[in-house]
């Protein structure tokens, strides 16, 4: 994750970091990581206490 991409075991990328957001393969918002300590997705729900970025992610890609 040095460069701030995620791959797939494919090497596909999947979300980048930056700075406190998290982007999907096609740059879209997936969540933000707030300086009130907790995670939100897109539309500014919260996801949980704490860092959770990589959480939305599977979300977004496991829908239920």
């Amino acid at each position: 994750m040095k460069d701030g991409f995620l791959r797939n075991r494919e090497g596909k990328i999947v979300a980048r970091f930056d700075g406190n957001i998290l982007r999907d393969g096609t740059g879209k918002i997936v969540a933000r990581y707030d300086a009130d300590g907790f995670t939100r997705d897109r539309s500014g729900h919260i996801v949980g206490g704490g860092d959770q970025r990589l959480r939305a992610l599977g979300e977004e890609e496991n829908p239920k």
